[in-house]
């Protein structure tokens, strides 16, 4: 044991003078986590609430301007009347050509007969959005339909109540009874051919008196928020304060740790090309505890690199690492384990440095994509997250989210560490039968 971390030793002295190889393990990984934290929700559970639109309100009636300060007011949306430096306000075509441009996602242009469609119970909008961004649109629609209800309590009673008043049979059907009436009464009606609409006042129509009471109105809002019954229980996560981080610094943390041990093949290949496979053989050394020496070297520097990721997760996102500490420092090691017998993995299928850093690239990215390092597994279709479960990424990965996001302890990552430990062993069982022979060949 002493002689294989003498071995060890050298590799990190030789790590440690090494400049680009300590960027690449530590420096790049944490640009990577810094800039999908804050993609994915680093600013907490409300990261993703402000999403910005392009607004162009050519309604010159008064639902427009009521409408556009209502959604103005939401967590969810930033309307924006004016785009970067522009001193005045946008037109169509400004905010038309803003969005191919790729400056911003989505625009909402209110028509000129905005006010006039509330009347006649209809929301005339136009959304210009660019489909590389389906969701900004998505949002943005679903918030109007919602928001017009609440904000303008006589739309759909307006749009139902005219196409049964203002229909010709309808109208028919009112002037044989207007003539029914007179008959049999001897009473002269008016004439009324009003419209559903000319019936109610303004400010009904547009939702402008201070209640439903006031004016005898429907309020559509209300009556959603009584049909609406269901209810969202969170029954996991409740906890996190950052959802989308701990998962993003996990699975970004895993992918680089995978390319730094992946270093282990080309230290193999390079000494026994060089030679100094072969001196240590000949001092004594044997082919498993050159292989152990790789191992031991990878798994602590791997250790290490994850832990400082997560300090970094910590310091920069506020990731919950001191509430799961224990849970955390053991997966982290077992992951290092498994992670390092895929380096060990990588050196014995290659035969020369450029192949192993080709194997390498492809096994990692492949591994990091389909399990679930980087973006969740759930996405993914259902046959390629059954085919990830024979990837020790996908068990490293579904550890670290039972400890963060189910908060679950040593005992609720037991199957994980154990499902990785036997994959670890097993590489590396099959990494050291392979180097014992080419060595030996080596060796004459």
């Amino acid at each position: 044991m002493k002689r294989i971390w003498h071995l060890a030793r050298k590799d990190l002295a030789i790590f440690l003078t090494d400049p680009v190889a300590i960027g690449l393990t530590f420096i790049v990984p944490m640009v990577m986590i810094l800039v999908f934290g804050f993609v994915f929700g680093g600013q907490g559970k409300s990261g993703l609430s402000e999403l910005k639109v392009l607004v162009v309100n050519q309604d010159s009636g008064k639902a427009g301007e009521k409408l556009v300060k209502v959604l103005n007011a939401l967590d969810e949306l930033q309307l924006l009347e004016k785009a970067g430096k522009d001193t005045v306000k946008l037109d169509s075509s400004r905010a038309a050509s803003l969005v191919q441009k790729g400056s911003y996602s989505v625009a909402l242009v209110i028509p000129e007969n905005f006010t006039e469609g509330i009347k006649n119970g209809e929301i005339r909008a136009q959304i210009l959005e660019d489909p590389r961004d389906p969701v900004t649109a998505g949002v943005l629609l679903g918030l109007m339909q919602k928001t017009s209800f609440e904000t303008f309590p006589m739309l759909m009673p307006s749009a139902m109540m005219s196409g049964m008043f203002d229909s010709s049979s309808t109208f028919g059907f009112n002037q044989d009874l207007a003539a029914a009436i007179e008959k049999n009464f001897g009473v002269q009606l008016p004439e009324s051919g009003r419209t559903f609409q000319e019936m109610l006042p303004e400010e009904m129509l547009l939702g402008e008196s201070d209640s439903a009471a006031d004016s005898g109105g429907f309020n559509m809002g209300a009556a959603f928020d009584k049909v609406n019954q269901i209810q969202r229980t969170q029954v996991v996560g409740q906890q996190v304060v950052n959802p989308s981080v701990s998962h993003t610094t996990a699975g970004t943390a895993v992918m680089f740790m995978l390319f730094g041990v992946g270093a282990i093949a080309a230290s193999l290949l390079r000494e026994m090309n060089y030679g100094t496979a072969t001196r240590l053989l000949l001092m004594g050394a044997t082919s498993g505890e050159i292989l152990l020496s790789k191992l031991l070297y990878a798994v602590t520097l791997g250790s290490v690199q994850l832990f400082a990721m997560m300090i970094y997760g910590w310091l920069i996102f506020s990731l919950q690492i001191w509430e799961h500490l224990l849970p955390m420092l053991v997966m982290i090691v077992v992951c290092a384990m498994v992670m390092s017998s895929v380096g060990l993995i990588i050196s014995a299928l290659s035969r020369t440095e450029e192949q192993a850093g080709g194997i390498q690239v492809v096994i990692i990215l492949s591994m990091s994509a389909i399990g679930g390092a980087m973006f969740p597994s759930f996405m993914l279709p259902e046959f390629i997250r059954t085919l990830s479960q024979v990837t020790p990424v996908y068990w490293a990965m579904q550890g670290f989210n039972d400890i963060f996001w189910r908060d679950q302890g040593l005992a609720g990552i037991a199957l994980e560490c154990g499902v990785c430990l036997a994959m670890g062993a097993l590489m590396t069982a099959i990494a050291v039968l392979i180097f014992r022979r080419r060595l030996a060949t080596e060796l004459g």
